[in-house]
């Protein structure tokens, strides 16, 4: 660690204990002057002692009293700058326990300590409750006001003028971050809202403009009254009213401005981030509302774990290898064949995780070799091992089948032999949709990759039905931003000036986003577990609601550009490539749903041959592979797949003779 941070860290780290001995000091002084001050108010003579004690002397008593209320009352659970209304309820309570605690002094003690004199009276109590709630709040909400003040003024010497787009109720927390200086140096002049009944009300002091079919008039009037609109913010939940906010977001990107949106999923997730502003992205608008995976039991299983991650340079291994850094696992093996791309992912967790936490580390590492593979997962001793390394792009493996085998089938053989010489706890593979009732190379290479998982699994299992290691596979849907995602693919094509490429109009997929497959994934990791363990081998899928036209997204995508399909960007029809399908399913018919009890995630109860049988298959298989006989491989995996075949030539939508780039899909 730099010498530099360490100062500054151990700095703050000294500066905290300070910090809360200069507020309890603040909470005694003005506790005895609240009650000094009720009784020169109360307009009485002073009172004389009081069991031989002068009336400072009990002063002082009770201030130390209230002490112990006001921590008993969490006062001291936050800080100053943060005060809140939560924090005012906690002054509200303490003070009421105090004022009653003086009550109980006069006509409890009192009485029997001097008879009839009373310390305080009925009067003094009164103003003591008074002067005591704003001597305590008073201080805490100045300086919260004080801090925000100064932070605006530190960052916001410039600030860009910004419009937020939702229901009055739901720009309250868009306008409290950027109050908070989240999203940077930004200034919000004012609301527009879907409801027209909001109009001219305010919030935190921002008018509501209009309406959001005024949206050009607003902009005007805000021109002609000095103010430029640089940025329009989205409200989280404006969000999740798809149509509209697609007309909204595409007005605003007609205008040249762009629109942000509150991310507020970071701030859930087990209290890791505070929220932030960021770029509203297409993905935001293209599918279901997300699956929320509780993130305290995640939390709480991740904590402490040594995690391995295959292929973890790739898109979804990345995203896993900085959630469960993120999670709190004790460290997170980064296992890649390409230098690169493992460079990269280290670089981003250095980026994103605390400063010295030193949790993620890398090895060059191909699945395919055997020896390597378990002499590295020996030596880390992990306790979950995701296996995300695959080859993965359809009309490739077409082409490719030797190298699908060795990777996607083979790989995943050595990966799971190795998390089991390991004696890891649990090992989850990452598979498809596409491996349902395959027609594909890529589908049947991963649909023989799960049956090797199930049947080692039940051998385990019946070898040891309470120890050892459980395996399960994951079947994902497409992931939205990945590499080789259609969505990537159709915003550069829009951002070229078009034609965006569909292959076929009545192509449906499922989706899901990056966040939903590392909570699959930690989610499966879970289940299988000491503490949640099936009878028998499971396939986890998310329940990603109904599947989704490519044409669809096409269409929704050039209009958030700010266009209309058909004028100014084209969409063009270019057909099926080979081993595509027009529809994905995410269970056979023979594979049995099972209820495990976790909301948003569909199991079912794998249905493979047994190990005896399947490895010999294998064996054919890999040396095939090995020998670079393609049909060889292809004939081997039909005798564990029998919906894998040749599919018929697919002839384009398109004139002959029109040359297109790759078509997405």
């Amino acid at each position: 660690m730099d010498w530099r941070n360490w100062t500054v860290q151990n700095l703050k780290q000294g500066a905290a204990p300070m910090k809360k001995v200069w507020v309890t000091l603040h909470d005694f002084a003005v506790t005895f002057a609240a009650l000094m001050l009720a009784l020169a108010l109360r307009g009485e003579p002073k009172p004389g002692p009081v069991a031989g004690l002068d009336p400072v002397v009990i002063a002082l008593g009770f201030s130390v009293f209230a002490l112990g209320v006001y921590h008993a009352c969490s006062l001291y659970a936050s800080r100053w700058r943060f005060a809140s209304l939560f924090d005012l309820f906690g002054i509200f309570k303490a003070v009421c326990i105090l004022t009653l605690a003086l009550l109980a002094l006069d006509y409890v003690l009192g009485p029997r300590l001097t008879g009839d004199i009373k310390f305080v009276g009925g009067r003094t109590l009164v103003i003591y409750w008074c002067v005591q709630i704003i001597m305590l709040g008073g201080p805490r909400v100045a300086y919260r006001a004080y801090r925000s003040w100064r932070r605006q003024t530190a960052h916001n010497r410039a600030p860009l003028a910004a419009l937020v787009i939702g229901r009055a109720s739901d720009a309250d927390p868009v306008i409290r971050a950027v109050e908070a200086g989240l999203g940077g140096p930004l200034k919000v002049y004012g609301i527009v809202t879907p409801l027209a009944h909001e109009a001219d009300q305010a919030v935190r002091g921002v008018p509501v403009w209009g309406t959001t079919d005024q949206i050009e008039a607003v902009i005007r009037d805000a021109n002609e009254r000095g103010v430029t609109i640089q940025r329009v913010i989205i409200a989280p939940e404006a969000l999740h009213a798809a149509p509209l906010m697609e007309q909204v977001i595409g007005v605003f990107r007609r205008m040249g401005i762009p629109a942000i949106r509150l991310d507020v999923t970071a701030q859930s997730s087990a209290g890791m981030r505070p929220a932030r502003l960021h770029a509203v992205i297409d993905d935001d608008l293209l599918i279901r509302p997300l699956v929320e995976v509780d993130p305290e039991p995640l939390a709480g299983f991740v904590q402490g774990k040594r995690v391995v991650v295959t292929g973890g340079g790739g898109s979804i291994g990345s995203e896993l290898v900085i959630r469960s850094a993120q999670f709190g696992a004790a460290s997170v093996l980064v296992l890649d064949h390409s230098e690169a791309v493992l460079h990269a992912i280290l670089d981003r967790a250095a980026l994103e995780l605390p400063p010295g936490a030193n949790t993620v580390t890398g090895r060059l590492c191909d699945v395919r070799d055997r020896a390597r593979l378990q002499r590295l997962m020996t030596d880390f001793a992990p306790d979950v091992v995701f296996h995300a390394a695959a080859l993965k792009h359809v009309p490739h493996l077409e082409r490719e089948v030797c190298d699908a085998a060795r990777t996607n089938i083979a790989g995943t053989v050595n990966a799971a032999d190795a998390a089991v010489a390991a004696s890891a706890s649990a090992f989850v593979l990452i598979s498809t949709d596409k491996a349902t009732q395959p027609v594909s190379i890529l589908g049947a290479t991963k649909r023989v990759a799960e049956m090797y998982i199930q049947a080692l699994d039940a051998s385990l299992v019946r070898a040891a039905p309470t120890a050892g290691t459980r395996l399960v596979a994951v079947r994902f849907g497409n992931v939205l931003g990945t590499a080789g995602s259609v969505v990537p693919r159709f915003r550069a094509q829009i951002e070229a000036g078009g034609p965006v490429t569909v292959t076929d109009p009545g192509m449906v997929r499922y989706f899901m986003t990056k966040r939903e497959a590392t909570d699959l994934l930690w989610t499966a990791a879970r289940i299988v577990s000491d503490h949640l363990r099936p009878a028998a081998s499971t396939i986890l899928v998310l329940n990603m609601g109904q599947p989704v036209r490519i044409d669809d997204l096409a269409r929704r995508m050039i209009r958030l550009a700010g266009f209309e399909p058909g004028k100014g960007i084209d969409i063009v029809y270019s057909g099926r490539r080979p081993g595509e399908r027009l529809t994905e399913m995410l269970f056979e018919e023979r594979e049995p749903q099972v209820d495990i009890g976790v909301q948003g995630i569909v199991a079912a109860e794998a249905q493979a041959p047994p190990l005896a049988r399947l490895q010999p298959i294998l064996a054919r298989i890999e040396a095939s592979a090995a020998a670079g006989d393609d049909d060889a491989v292809r004939a081997a995996i039909a005798e564990l797949v029998s919906d894998l075949r040749v599919p018929a030539k697919v002839v384009p939508l398109r004139p002959p003779g029109a040359a297109l780039p790759e078509a997405a899909g």
